[in-house]
C-alpha cells in the first residue's frame, strides 16, 4: 500500500517533511516525497491518494476500557444525552423490562446527576417506583459507584444495618437509611469477578454476547481513528473476550492488558511477565485500584472536598495493603500500575514506590501512576526522582468541566490534569481517556489538554495548556511508551506497524476550538482498511 500527497506527521524527529508512506507487510517501509515513494510501487500495490489530507501515526489511548465499553453497548444508556431527566431513566427501565426475560437484571449506564436536569441524585425510592420486582443496577458516569432498587440490594444481602464493606460504602438518606447508591466496593461486589470462585452478585454476560459487544466497540474506537489501547482493568472473564475475539476476528484493535492485581499469585505461579505476548494481545502491568473517581467525589484527598467534610475513599482499604500490593507486583517482574486520583493517595502511593524500590532496585520498571489527578510540586519532585510515568485523563475538562470547581475549587483546578507540569519536570506523560468514564474520542481529549475549556466555554486551569504538537505526541509516540512498545508503534518509521488515521485537516492549522470537529477520513491498522469514512 501507498499513501501519498498529504500532509504527513511521522511523530519521528528523524523524519519530516514526507508527503507520501509506503507499507509492506503490515509494517512502515519507508516514508519520503511522492516521487520516491511512488518508485516503490509493484503491479499489486494499493494506491490511496491523500490529496493534502493529514496522515499520522494511530491514536493509542493508555487507560480505558474497551472491554467494559463493549459490555455497556449491551445496556441501558442512561447518559444525559439519551435521559436528560430522572423520569427519562425510570421510562428506560420500564422499556428494558419489557424486553427481558423474567427475572432477569435491568442493567443501565452513564447516569451524570450533575448533568441531568433534576439536579438531584437517582435513589432506590425512583426505582422501585416503577420497577419494585425485578433488579435494577444503574451506574454512573464516573463508574466508581452505582444506584440500585431495593430488589438489587436484597439479592446482594445488603440489610439496613449492614456495615460498609472495606474500601467502600452504602449511601444513605437523611434519616439513615440506605438510599440505594453503592460506592466503590459496595459496587464492585456486584460486577467484578473474584479469584476466591465468588462470582459476582450480578450476573455477567454470556460470551457470545461480550463479543458482539466488543466488535461494536472497536467499530466506535476505529471511527475516531484509535488503533491501540491499554485495557485498564482485565480480569479472567476479559481475558477469555480477548482470546476468543482475536481469534474469531472480532477485536481489530491492539490490546495491551493491566490485570487486576488479585491475579497476580496465578500470573507468578505460572512466571508471566509484563510484556508476554505479540504485537495485538500482550500482558501488561498489575492494576492496584487505591481510591475512587474525580467525577464521582470518591477520588482520596487531604483536604474535603468543597463545602463537604468528605475526603473520598481510600478503596484499597488501608495504606499497609496498597504498599503491600506494590512490593508484590514489583518484585514479581511486573509494571505496577495504581489508580490514583487524589493528592492523599498519591502521597501514599509513592512512599509505597519507594519502599519497593529500595528494597528491589529495578531498571526500567515504567510504573505508573493512572490518572494522577491531583498534584501539588512536591508530589511532581517525587514522581520525577522515582522514574514514576504518568495517564492524566484528556478530556475531563472539557467533558466534566461543571465539576471541576464546584467539587474541588479553582486553586486545585490549577494543578488538576497537569499536563503541562508533567512535561515541564520531565515525567512521562500519556494520553489517556478512561473511556467509558469520559470520552474516548482522541481529538477531543487534545483539543482539551490546549484549551483547557469546557463544553460550556469556561476556562479551567488555563497554564497547564499545552501545544497542539505535544498534545499529538501524548497519543502517539508517549503512549506507546507507557506499554514499552516505543519500538512496534507511535511513530511513522521503517519496521513499525502500519497503524495510522487519516485525518480531513491538520489539527495545528485548524482553530484550537475546532479540533474535535476534524473529521476521521481512514483508519488503517497493520496495513488493513479498518475504517473509512462514507
Amino acid at each position: 500500500m501507498i499513501l501519498w500527497g498529504g500532509n504527513i506527521l511521522t511523530m519521528d524527529p528523524q523524519k519530516s517533511g514526507a508527503r507520501a508512506v509506503a507499507i509492506k507487510n503490515g509494517r512502515f517501509q519507508k516514508a519520503g516525497s511522492d516521487e520516491e515513494i511512488k518508485s516503490l510501487a509493484g503491479r499489486n500495490t494499493k494506491m490511496i491518494a491523500l490529496r493534502g489530507r493529514t496522515l499520522i501515526p494511530g491514536f493509542i489511548d493508555s487507560h480505558q476500557h474497551l472491554s467494559l465499553y463493549g459490555m455497556d453497548l449491551l445496556q441501558i444508556d442512561c447518559s444525559p444525552g439519551r435521559c436528560p431527566t430522572i423520569d427519562h431513566i425510570k421510562q428506560a427501565v420500564v422499556r428494558e423490562v419489557k424486553r427481558r426475560a423474567p427475572g432477569e437484571w435491568i442493567r443501565g449506564i452513564g447516569y451524570d446527576d450533575t448533568k441531568t436536569r433534576d439536579r438531584k441524585v437517582l435513589t432506590r425510592r425512583d426505582l422501585d417506583e416503577t420497577t419494585p420486582d425485578r433488579p435494577v443496577f444503574i451506574r454512573h458516569v464516573s463508574g466508581h459507584w452505582a444506584v440500585v432498587n431495593s430488589k438489587a440490594l436484597e439479592i446482594g444481602g445488603v440489610r439496613e444495618d449492614a456495615p460498609d464493606p472495606i474500601g467502600g460504602a452504602y449511601g444513605r438518606d437523611p434519616s439513615g437509611r440506605l438510599n440505594g447508591i453503592l460506592y466503590e466496593q459496595a459496587q464492585f461486589s456486584y460486577v467484578l469477578e473474584g479469584t476466591t470462585g465468588h462470582p459476582p452478585i450480578m450476573p455477567a454476560f454470556s460470551l457470545k454476547d461480550r463479543l458482539r459487544g466488543l466488535r461494536l466497540a472497536c467499530d466506535h474506537y476505529l471511527a475516531s481513528g484509535i488503533t491501540s489501547v491499554q485495557d485498564a482493568l482485565v480480569s479472567a472473564q476479559t481475558l477469555e473476550t480477548y482470546q476468543e475475539a482475536f481469534k474469531s476476528g472480532d477485536c481489530k484493535v491492539r490490546v495491551y492488558m493491566l490485570i487486576a492485581i488479585e491475579y497476580l499469585p496465578h500470573l507468578r505461579a505460572l512466571n508471566f511477565r509484563t510484556g508476554f505476548g505479540n504485537e495485538w494481545l500482550r500482558i501488561g502491568g498489575i492494576k492496584i485500584l487505591a481510591d475512587g473517581a474525580i467525577a464521582g467525589r470518591t477520588a482520596y484527598l487531604s483536604e474535603p472536598y468543597v463545602g463537604s467534610d468528605n475526603k473520598g475513599i481510600l478503596a484499597v482499604g488501608s495504606e499497609g495493603v496498597l504498599h503491600e500490593q506494590i512490593r508484590q507486583g514489583h518484585e514479581a517482574g511486573f509494571q505496577v500500575c495504581v489508580h490514583a486520583n487524589g493528592d492523599r493517595v498519591i502521597e501514599m502511593t509513592l512512599s509505597g514506590f519507594e519502599k519497593a524500590l529500595k528494597g528491589f532496585p529495578r531498571k526500567n520498571h515504567r510504573h505508573r501512576l493512572e490518572h494522577c489527578t491531583v498534584v501539588t510540586p512536591g508530589i511532581l519532585d517525587r514522581i520525577r526522582r522515582l522514574k514514576l510515568l504518568v495517564t492524566p485523563f484528556g478530556s475531563y475538562i472539557y467533558h466534566h468541566g461543571e465539576k471541576m470547581i464546584p467539587y474541588y475549587g479553582a486553586k486545585r483546578v490549577e494543578m488538576m490534569f497537569a499536563h503541562r507540569s508533567f512535561l515541564d519536570y520531565g515525567i512521562g506523560v500519556s494520553g489517556s481517556s478512561d473511556h467509558p468514564c469520559g470520552p474516548y474520542e482522541p481529538l477531543m481529549a487534545i483539543q482539551s489538554c490546549v484549551t483547557r475549556k469546557s463544553s460550556a466555554g469556561e476556562v479551567l486551569g488555563a497554564r497547564q495548556r499545552i501545544t497542539v504538537e505535544e498534545a499529538l505526541q501524548l497519543y502517539t509516540m508517549s503512549s506507546a511508551y507507557a506499554s514499552f512498545e516505543e519500538d512496534l508503534k507511535g511513530s511513522i518509521s521503517p519496521g513499525k506497524v502500519a497503524d495510522l488515521v487519516v485525518l480531513s485537516e491538520d489539527p495545528r492549522r485548524v482553530d484550537p476550538d475546532e479540533i474535535k470537529d476534524i473529521p476521521v477520513d481512514m483508519t488503517i491498522v497493520g496495513g488493513e482498511v479498518r475504517y473509512q469514512k462514507v
